[in-house]
């Protein structure tokens, strides 16, 4: 725990000193502002929910593919991951308090989407059932601080950006968190089911509407599951990783 927590200080201290870093939540009032122009010039009141939504789970996937994901990226370049792999303690629990803490900065669009559907339109929708809504919020957190360690590991081998794309829209249309996913052709509906950022969104949905919520246990589980099992990849591909750069030499080159 100590580990880990060290990784939090030292990445908000990052933070703070590249406030660069924080671009992405300067796109999500735009498209706060896109969306909701949308639906509630189109009359559509009952979408309120899904403009909400849809920033709030874009930002905090945007920080899980972006920043979190080249958090051993800039390590490389920057000279330092040596550093860390000569140390006399695991450096994994670091990496993964930094991970988390950048995820942390993802609960910001949360506050934006709403303070700005408050000002600007005068809206602001009704959760009719918080602990569902903040149940799904913090296991969608801990999903995330898996997939952003798993994409960490992965980027520090292919340091490629088209990969980060890939990851942005195609994931947006997968997972439904404007369009719902019964709305997706048949044959892509079930690949939204191995995307945790799916159940989240309906999840999340539903804690907004009236109607009680079904299988919330059941629901919280499976994305629970799908981080754990990002979680556990992003272990063991980032202690394979490791070890094969200290036994080959090519830290700067892994």
């Amino acid at each position: 725990m100590r580990l880990f927590l060290t990784g939090v200080r030292m990445q908000w201290w990052l933070v703070r000193r590249q406030p660069d870093d924080l671009l992405t939540l300067c796109t999500i009032p735009f498209t706060v502002l896109m969306l909701m122009s949308i639906v509630v010039h189109s009359g559509r009141e009952d979408l309120l929910p899904n403009a909400f939504l849809a920033p709030v789970l874009i930002g905090l996937w945007g920080f899980a593919t972006g920043l979190a994901a080249e958090v051993l990226v800039a390590e490389r370049w920057t000279r330092s991951l040596e550093l860390g792999l000569a140390a006399p303690a695991s450096t994994h629990p670091v990496y993964l308090g930094r991970v988390a803490a950048v995820l942390l900065l993802g609960v910001v669009p949360l506050v934006e989407t709403w303070a700005l559907g408050w000002l600007v339109f005068d809206v602001t929708p009704t959760v009719h059932h918080p602990g569902v809504f903040w149940a799904a919020m913090g296991a969608s957190l801990f999903a995330m601080a898996g997939t952003g360690l798993l994409l960490a590991a992965f980027m520090l081998v292919n340091d490629n950006g088209h990969y980060q794309n890939f990851l942005s829209f195609p994931i947006y249309l997968l997972s439904g968190v404007m369009v719902p996913v019964q709305y997706l052709p048949e044959p892509l509906q079930p690949l939204s089911h191995v995307v945790f950022l799916s159940w989240s969104t309906d999840l999340m949905r539903d804690a907004l509407a009236p109607a009680p919520v079904t299988a919330v246990g059941w629901r919280l589980l499976a994305i629970v599951a799908l981080g754990a099992v990002a979680l556990v990849g992003g272990r063991v591909s980032l202690e394979l990783t490791l070890r094969r750069v200290r036994r080959v030499g090519s830290v700067a080159h892994a």
